[in-house]
């Protein structure tokens, strides 16, 4: 029970995550991205999971948060990957709702708010190419809070993903493409999914997707006829910033 919302028991849960509309960044037309009354108005709203992004601190704390400055979403300044967690934690991320306070959470504690059963998408930030070290913290959060089943890991970069891999093969993985040369990086990512950008979606995706046994989930769809026309491509998921159906009949 989550919010006052009852979901599906766990061994109800498949291996596959089933197909499922994502609140991005929770639910934003609700509250503020990637914060908790982002991912509560998602539950509320019926959306199967969420999609929502993480960086990491310089003292290697994992927190949610679309951005690396924190100019663009706080009272606070600078950049996430200079700062230490202890530096962050009593930011005001909501400072354009009025007197209203909310602080930015860290990935473990969303995984211990949401039910173990409910869909998370977790995109991993990364600010230089080759630090593997966000992945591999995401990894390990996900193995200590077991929540292997109905957590999916994604990132734009290859190389994250591969050692999100590597720490745990049981961890899904959905590479994110927004043209279609980045898809010729698709085995180096070892991805369980793609995640194409709905305008480079085409029938060469779902062939190729369909060759290589992956899956697909499709952002950022925002009305009801778009979700409608994707679900008709039998996708595994799509992720939404304003959703114009009623997700719970989908």
């Amino acid at each position: 029970m989550f919010f006052g919302i009852s979901l599906i028991k766990e061994e109800e849960t498949s291996q596959k995550i089933k197909f499922t509309l994502y609140g991005h960044r929770g639910l934003l037309h609700k509250a503020p991205e990637n914060t908790r009354l982002a991912y509560e108005a998602a539950v509320h709203a019926g959306l199967g999971g969420i999609e929502l992004d993480v960086v990491q601190t310089k003292d290697g704390e994992i927190i949610c948060s679309h951005n690396f400055d924190l100019e663009r979403e706080t009272n606070g300044f600078g950049y996430i990957y200079n700062k230490i967690w202890s530096d962050l934690k009593n930011l005001n991320i909501v400072t354009h709702r009025g007197g209203e306070m909310e602080q930015i959470p860290r990935l473990m504690d969303v995984l211990e708010q949401l039910p173990i059963n409910y869909i998370i998408n977790i995109e991993i930030k990364i600010h230089k190419l080759l630090d593997i070290s966000t992945a591999t913290k995401v990894a390990k959060i996900i193995q200590r809070k077991n929540r292997h089943k109905t957590t999916l890991v994604s990132s734009f970069n290859p190389v994250a993903l591969r050692r999100v891999k590597g720490v745990d093969p049981r961890i899904k993985t959905g590479f994110l493409v927004e043209n279609r040369r980045m898809i010729l990086f698709t085995p180096l990512s070892r991805a369980d999914y793609l995640h194409p950008r709905a305008d480079m979606f085409n029938n060469q995706t779902m062939d190729y997707c369909g060759r290589n046994r992956i899956g697909t989930n499709i952002w950022t769809v925002n009305s009801g006829p778009g979700i409608a026309f994707f679900r008709k491509w039998d996708v595994d998921g799509i992720i939404t910033d304003y959703p114009e159906v009623n997700p719970i009949e989908i």
